[in-house]
């Protein structure tokens, strides 16, 4: 089954903060979320990473979508770090636009927010988020907590395999497959 992993933002056009960079951040995850994908025996998964790190941000996030709906993916997960004013801002949720992405948001949520408490709405759906309107696949927006939190900066930069194997058992029970490891 083929997976499609959106690092979210083109370099220098994400939030930063704490001295961290989304795209640098979410690159790194990207690469502990494949490897977690790929690490499951049953019904493999086969990854691919999107990223167009040199592009502007529109042309990022057209180049992505355009990419996800030409590789006949079983579904996109897009990786962000949030942004906030105030520093004590935290925690993760999970964007969906569709009913198959909300299953997917859901299941993600369940295995990533507790590592990463914080926020009231665990899921939240947002029609007006360009990857999850423009890709046909089941697609989700994984705010893996703000980079403007310290605490949730470290917690990613630290333990990317953990926030990735939460991921990757989202996606897993998301599209209804039973994972072994």
């Amino acid at each position: 089954m083929k997976i499609a992993i959106d690092i979210g933002h083109a370099h220098g056009t994400g939030a930063s903060g704490n001295g961290a960079q989304e795209h640098a951040v979410c690159s790194k995850l990207a690469e502990a979320l494949k490897k977690a994908l790929e690490s499951f025996k049953v019904d493999r998964f086969e990854v691919d990473i999107i990223d167009f790190p040199a592009l502007s941000n529109g042309a990022d996030l057209a180049a992505a979508a355009k990419a996800v709906n030409a590789g006949k993916y079983a579904a996109c997960v897009s990786l962000h770090m949030d942004w906030s004013d105030d520093p004590d801002d935290h925690g993760a949720h999970v964007c969906y636009c569709s009913a198959a992405g909300k299953r997917l948001a859901d299941e993600i949520a369940l295995r990533l927010c507790p590592q990463m408490p914080g926020r009231a709405e665990k899921t939240v759906k947002r029609s007006g988020l360009y990857i999850l309107r423009k890709t046909r696949p089941a697609a989700v927006l994984v705010e893996c907590g703000f980079i403007t939190n310290e605490g949730d900066t470290r917690w990613v930069i630290e333990h990317p395999d953990k926030v990735a194997m939460a991921i990757a058992l989202g996606v897993s029970a998301g599209l209804n497959l039973n994972m072994s490891l």
